[in-house]
């Protein structure tokens, strides 16, 4: 399976060369076929610097450049566009701080070759865990996605982990129109409600090494996730639209 690792990046350096040498790690140990793709999302600290000094020791590294800062969202699609422009036949989504781990990597790609269309890393099935998040942000996960459940009636226990691999048949057949975080519940459900199937593995979520954390939890990012599980209820009446 030709598969892309999808990198979002903003103002990530000393994040970026140890996770992306861990990467290459693992698709030597498990003889993956990987292409990396950072999205360097209008980085102002080093983040360009240190891709073009990896850019000269990794072949399959590939760098696409937002000018500007666009956001998480917007990264995130111009991270799918390149890896369906090289001809991947999936896309697996982590986060460029070194919170997700790339030993878990081959588990989302097993899960894909039994015949799964996406593959969410999971931190609440069981082996699925949190290492060294602040209570108060694990609680927040824990009853946001317990929340999001039971009002969505949906068999999934991590609706919002950003550690996921998606056939691109998927992200061909879907339309995202959320322009922040919440573009990894959209896609989930849009998924579910398109009918593909949709399997949880457990994932080892820890925290960033170096900078700042990109997620505000402020009272507009709570109006915002229930806003979109009022269209999420509507998508799954109406997946079609």
């Amino acid at each position: 399976m030709n598969v892309a690792v999808v990198l979002p990046a903003y103002n990530e350096a000393g994040n970026l060369t140890p996770l992306v040498d861990e990467l290459m790690n693992v698709a030597d140990r498990d003889a993956l076929n990987l292409h990396v793709i950072v999205v360097d999302d209008g980085s102002t600290d080093r983040t360009a610097a240190e891709l073009a000094d990896l850019g000269r020791r990794i072949t399959c590294l590939h760098v696409v450049t937002h000018r500007a800062n666009r956001g998480f969202a917007s990264a995130l699609k111009t991270g799918i566009a390149a890896a369906r422009s090289r001809g991947c036949d999936a896309a697996i989504f982590m986060d460029s701080d070194l919170s997700h781990r790339p030993d878990d990597l081959p588990r989302l790609v097993t899960a894909l070759s039994h015949g799964a269309d996406v593959a969410l890393g999971s931190r609440f099935v069981p082996g699925g865990r949190m290492e060294g998040v602040p209570f108060w942000r694990a609680f927040i996960s824990r009853i946001g996605n317990a929340f999001g459940r039971r009002l969505l009636r949906l068999p999934i226990r991590d609706l919002t982990t950003g550690y996921r691999a998606m056939r691109c048949t998927v992200l061909e057949a879907i339309v995202l129109g959320q322009d922040g975080f919440t573009i990894q519940l959209e896609s989930v459900v849009k998924a579910y409600a398109a009918g593909f199937t949709i399997v949880e593995v457990p994932i080892v979520l820890g925290t960033r090494r170096h900078g700042r954390s990109h997620m505000s939890y402020s009272a507009r990012l709570f109006g915002d996730y229930w806003r979109l599980l009022m269209s999420c209820r509507r998508w799954l009446r109406q997946p079609a639209s």
